[in-house]
């Protein structure tokens, strides 16, 4: 150990020899070195510098740059502009057309009416105990160059038929029950269906009637009404042809009362006591008959009159049916419902003018 120490000291007062001998062999200019050095120094620090500001600017802008694109992704990532909902707006109701540019013109198509009577009945097992009815007649509209409105008119008068015969059918069913319960059977049932119609080539009106008859708890009439334009299809009611529906409508009463309070009584079969002899008196049988016939004529005007408070519905229809529908273009024809009984009259209607519009004074040709 020793030995290897002392080679060390050796070895190094050697090298500081020689490093002596060649600095004083070069003479080298030490201050020249110095100013050498330092200006090495000098750059290596500036171009540190630079190389620190330009690494400090990146940084800075970096940073600044950085928060501002992570934002804008963050935010539409996050949360995206909503879009508004549309609020749907209400479907407006439909409103009635006005047909009031048809007041000029004249009806030149020709419909035709066909009304047929009809009968059938349901009868016991062994055909001979009558169980039920059903008759009438129908109505059809044929022929008719506006297609729409015939299938129109008679689609509601094939329902109307429809629910007579479903009446027919369910009283026909129950006495089928009665009988085979009892074997007597003692009121048949029976149900009548009616169609009346009026036009002025125009308007077309159809009034409607089918009773149930025999059954006390079934017994039922039914009445129901539709008037047409047949030109335009139009379903002709009082909103439709008045400027004032409901004063059209009291007057109508009114002048149905009317009507019905002038016309002629129906005369009874036997003559009245006033057309006998005055110079004789009367027996007692004919005090009786003459009783009798006073009863008579009072209950048929009971059934003949009806006052306008005591009408349930009114309607109107075109002239009376007639063979040339439009020779009665000046009337009309009222219906009144009163307690289940139709009570009708002719009326002029002209005498109604100021309740009509100008759709109404052309459906009516007043």
């Amino acid at each position: 150990m020793k030995k290897l120490e002392g080679n060390k000291l050796v070895a190094i007062l050697l090298s500081a020899g020689m490093a002596t001998a060649l600095l004083a062999a070069c003479s080298i200019n030490t201050d020249e070195l110095g100013q050498g050095i330092s200006d090495l120094g000098n750059a290596f620090t500036s171009q540190t510098e630079r190389q620190t500001e330009k690494t400090k600017a990146t940084t800075e802008s970096t940073e600044t740059e950085i928060p501002t694109e992570t934002t804008v992704e963050t935010t539409a990532a996050e949360t995206p502009t909503p879009t508004p909902t549309a609020t749907p707006s209400p479907t407006p109701l439909p409103q009635r057309v006005d047909f009031s540019d048809y007041t000029e013109i004249d009806l030149t198509d020709v419909f035709t009416v066909t009304v047929e009577e009809f009968g059938e009945s349901a009868y016991s097992d062994d055909n001979k105990t009558l169980l039920s009815s059903f008759g009438g007649n129908r109505l059809v509209v044929t022929d008719a160059v506006n297609e729409n409105v015939r299938d129109s008119i008679n689609l509601i008068i094939d329902g109307f038929y429809s629910e007579a015969e479903g009446a027919y059918n369910r009283v026909a069913a129950k006495a089928k029950a009665e009988y085979k319960l009892s074997r007597v059977i003692e009121t048949p049932s029976e149900v009548t269906v009616d169609f009346q119609y009026t036009t002025n080539g125009r308007a077309f009106s159809v009034l409607m009637v089918y009773e149930v008859k025999g059954v006390e708890e079934d017994e039922n009439t039914v009445i129901d009404f539709v008037s047409f334009d047949m030109l335009s299809g139009q379903c002709i009611n009082f909103s439709s042809i008045s400027v004032d529906p409901a004063g059209l409508e009291d007057a109508l009463k009114k002048g149905l009362e009317n009507s019905l309070k002038i016309q002629p009584t129906p005369a009874p079969t036997e003559a009245p006591a006033s057309t006998r002899p005055t110079t004789t008196e009367p027996t007692d049988e004919e005090i009786e008959e003459t009783e009798e016939i006073v009863e008579t004529t009072a209950e048929t005007e009971v059934k003949t009159t009806v006052t306008a408070a005591e009408i349930e519905a009114i309607y109107i229809a075109p002239g009376p049916a007639t063979a040339d529908a439009q020779a009665n273009n000046a009337f009309a024809t009222i219906y009144g419902i009163s307690d289940g009984k139709v009570y009708s009259a002719v009326i002029d209607i002209n005498a109604y003018a100021d309740f009509l519009n100008r759709y109404g004074t052309s459906v009516f040709f007043v």
